[in-house]
Order: C-alpha cells, then structure tokens, then sequence
C-alpha cells in the first residue's frame, strides 16, 4: 500500500472505483456504477472537508452500496404500534429488572457521573438501556457503507453526506479503526447511538485512556449521555413531568409544547394528577401538556423543561415519554 501511495492520491481513488467488483446479490450493474460514479464527486467534497489521504484511501477501496439500507430507510410499518404497545416493548417487566440492577451495579460510576454534569443517573440508565440494551445491542452495520449509501441515495443526501464526512473526521481522530466503526443502519453509533456529528461535539474521554470510547467503555458512554443532556439544559433539581387527568372541559387548543403556564395555572384550570389529587406546586416552574397520541382518550402529560430535551435528542413523543417513565422506575 505504501508504494501506491506515492502515486497522486486522485489516481489510486478512481482505480479503486473503476476495479472494485460489487457481488449482483448485493446490487445490480446500473446502482453499482452510479454509486461507483457518486464516489468520486464525494471524494473530492472529502478532501476539501480536510479528511486525510489515508483515511480516504481506505474508505474508498471499501466502499460498498448497501440495499438493504435503503429498503430499510424506506419501510413503512405496516400498523403503526400504540402508545401502550410501544412503551410495553420497549420497557417489558425484564428490561426495568435488568436496569435496576446495572443501576446499582454502576452506582459509584453513574453517581460521579451524574454529579459533575448535574444530571440524575436513572435517566443516564433509561437512555443506555433503551438506545443499545445496556450496550449489547449496537448495530452490525458498517457506518461509512450506510452513511454512503444514504448519501447517494439522494432523499436527505446533504444530511448523510455531512455525517459520512463527520464518521471520516471520527476515523482521522484515531478514537476507532475504520474496520471497527459499526452501528445502526442509519449511521448511529455505539452504547449511545450517537450520530457523527454528535460524537463529535459531544462524546466524552471519561477515563482519560486518549480515546473517546462509546463503543467498549461504560464511563466513556454514561458521562456522553450525560454531557448531551447537559449542553442541552437539563436541569438536575427538576424531574420531566407527570401524567395527568385533564377536566372534561378542557380547551384543547391549550395542547402542546407552545402553551407553557406555571402549575399553579394549570391547577386552577382543573389538571389533577392521574390518581385525581392536586399537582404539586413549584415555584417557578412552567409546564406544558401534551398528549402523546391523536385521539381523545390519550393518555396526558404535564411536562417540564427537562422533556424537551428528551425530545432533542429524539422527536418522537413515544420516545421522550417512555424514557421519562422508564427512568422513574429505574430509581430516584
């Protein structure tokens, strides 16, 4: 390889692209080409970008069009699931016995943690547990293959282009090798499943060792989480919200994050907790409710500042709400 390199880096890209073979079970003639001729373009936004030569030549030699990536960007569920069925999935009775015990298992670590980035643990644990099952479950796929593949598939082509870059500046960094560098179909990554432009602002060297490690280290992964939902605003004296029982005649146009009223408001409007008593009352604290599906039996929620940035980190009112309930049965 050291004898190739000398040759004008330009050169060895598109001999690679020209040579490079592409099993037919995997895609056919006319998709390889394309993604073969994308390639190219892409290497040299790559190299104004300041990947390295190195990094690039490795990328390129390998690069693969995915399929089975795009069939799975394009699948459409064929029932969308409940609130209660999501949330039973995603939190079964094993799930929250395994947390309880990885809670307490990592309580020194996840304490320390919590403490310097001023967020509690339980939702540290909530996260790792419902984003990787506790790590075990990462993804196989090969990030740069999905990212490029996305990327050449053209429907949010600038997103994925930008985080197949951001997954080369990861590389570059020397945090993981390139033959290691794993994870969901969509590019997401390690214990966290952190995209990588994520890693890249937010991911943490917790153990000092040189590397920021989501992928093996336990410290690396729970002060990530932690430092995401710290430069975000998470607020440690505050918890995420409550379930609520709205009066019958309750305005409906009141619904959704852009109505925000201090509790005191909300209780003087009839909001009662689920078991039918008075939400406390916080000084200073604003809420809003939501609902977490369109119907007019959905279950309610009060939430505070701290689900909205659940939310940040996934747009879905399933996800923020099932991780908000998960992390209070996790522990306090």
């Amino acid at each position: 390889m050291n004898k190739l390199i000398k040759f004008p880096f330009k050169i060895i890209i598109l001999f690679f692209i020209v040579i490079t073979t592409t099993s037919t079970s995997i895609a056919n003639d006319t998709e390889t080409q394309q993604f073969r001729n994308w390639l190219i373009g892409f290497n040299t936004e790559a190299e104004q970008a300041g990947i390295s030569s190195q990094t690039l030549y490795n990328f390129m030699k390998e690069a693969t069009y995915l399929p089975r990536v795009i069939e799975l960007d394009r699948k459409q569920p064929d029932k969308v699931k409940s609130f209660a069925q999501y949330l039973k999935a995603a939190t079964p009775a094993s799930k929250i016995k395994m947390a309880k015990a990885k809670y307490k298992e990592n309580s020194k670590l996840l304490n320390e943690i919590g403490k310097k980035y001023g967020v509690q643990p339980k939702y540290i644990v909530a996260l790792w547990a419902c984003e990787s099952d506790f790590g075990r479950n990462m993804g196989s796929f090969n990030v740069l293959d999905s990212l490029a593949t996305l990327a050449f598939e053209g429907r949010r082509a600038d997103f994925f282009k930008s985080e197949l870059i951001n997954a080369l500046k990861i590389i570059d960094s020397g945090n993981i090798q390139q033959s290691e560098l794993k994870g969901s179909w969509a590019g997401a990554m390690g214990q966290t499943q952190f995209m990588p432009s994520s890693f890249l602002e937010l991911a943490v060297d917790y153990n000092n060792d040189g590397k920021k490690d989501i992928w093996n280290t336990k410290a690396d992964a729970f002060a990530s989480i932690a430092n995401y939902l710290s430069k975000s605003g998470w607020d440690k004296n505050s918890a995420w919200g409550r379930e609520v029982k709205l009066p019958k005649n309750f305005d409906s146009k009141l619904l959704g994050r852009d109505t925000v009223k201090s509790l005191s408001e909300w209780k003087k409007l009839g909001v009662k907790n689920i078991n039918g008593k008075d939400i406390p009352v916080k000084k200073g604290l604003e809420a809003s409710i939501v609902k977490v599906e369109d119907t007019k039996n959905s279950r309610a929620f009060l939430i505070y500042p701290n689900y909205s940035i659940l939310l940040k980190w996934n747009r879905s009112l399933y996800f923020a709400t099932t991780i908000s309930m998960f992390a209070d049965k996790i522990g306090n």
